[in-house]
């Protein structure tokens, strides 16, 4: 069982909630009082159904963020013309995205429009790299995500729960380009007080621009030391973090409970009011 799953059922033992664990643990049912709210997979029943849709449209959540000056990496969609051919036209062909890659300088990144944990995240510099990671995306997706390549310094990630900012952490890149935990980064804690308020307030902003209660926040630091967000993840996990840094596990916990306890109560819903940036 992961990290996530333990703690979320130690809380709820904690605290009389009922946790049934279904479909090999993947959905959790916790009930209390006659009610019941539910965790399926990584996804909370926090969050309206909007909300959890933008944050795992990359696309769709970039051009919110773009179009409410809120700092973001870019990303442009390309339609998978097999299943979606209504929807391709002219921007849906290799050929636009061949067209991508030639105006951001011959490097781009490829990746499922809807993907998480860096799952099929391509690093293209030729023509037939750009095709390849296409059709090794399509043969699953609908659509797929391109992005210039910039040069990151450091990615963060922010913890965030109805209008808080509960707790940030810092990734190093090990030997992959790429900057989740899974791939190898080396997770650290931030303790510079600027940072950690310019990372706050960047992250409230997008949280609010999308109307998100409960969610993970990428913030990349660029090489010139500007940030921008990388992404907003409406699934929220911790395993990677706690078996690098075990002893924030309980930082975490409390974060879980908080969460739980939302479930239960009036606070459930935040007051987080879209488009306030």
């Amino acid at each position: 069982m992961s990290n996530t799953k333990k703690m979320i059922m130690e809380v709820c033992a904690e605290n009389g909630i009922t946790c049934l664990s279904l479909s090999r643990g993947y959905i959790l049912r916790m009930t209390k009082n006659g009610q019941s709210r539910h965790v399926y997979g990584n996804f909370w029943d926090l969050n309206s159904a909007a909300a959890d849709r933008l944050a795992c449209d990359k696309c769709g959540c970039y051009a919110l963020l773009n179009a409410s000056g809120i700092p973001a990496l870019a990303h442009t969609l390309v339609f998978n013309s097999i299943n979606r051919g209504e929807w391709t036209g002219d921007d849906g062909t290799l050929l636009s995205a061949l067209e991508f890659f030639e105006k951001h300088k011959r490097k781009i990144v490829v990746k499922p429009n809807k993907g998480t944990q860096g799952r099929d995240v391509f690093l293209c510099e030729t023509p037939l790299a750009v095709e390849q990671a296409l059709m090794t995306i399509f043969t699953t997706e609908p659509d797929a995500a391109l992005s210039p390549y910039v040069n990151i310094r450091t990615e963060y990630r922010v913890f965030y729960l109805a209008g808080r900012a509960y707790f940030i952490y810092g990734k190093k890149r090990g030997k992959s380009w790429k900057f989740n935990l899974v791939s190898g980064a080396t997770a650290f804690e931030v303790t510079d007080i600027h940072l950690i308020d310019d990372l706050t307030s960047m992250a409230l902003r997008a949280a609010r621009c999308i109307g998100i209660n409960f969610a993970t926040i990428d913030i990349a630091k660029l090489s010139d030391g500007t940030l921008a967000i990388v992404e907003i993840n409406s699934g929220v996990m911790a395993n990677r973090l706690i078996d690098q840094l075990p002893h924030l596990r309980p930082k975490i916990k409390s974060l879980f409970a908080e969460a739980i306890d939302r479930l239960f109560s009036q606070k459930r819903i935040a007051g987080v009011v879209g488009l306030q940036v």
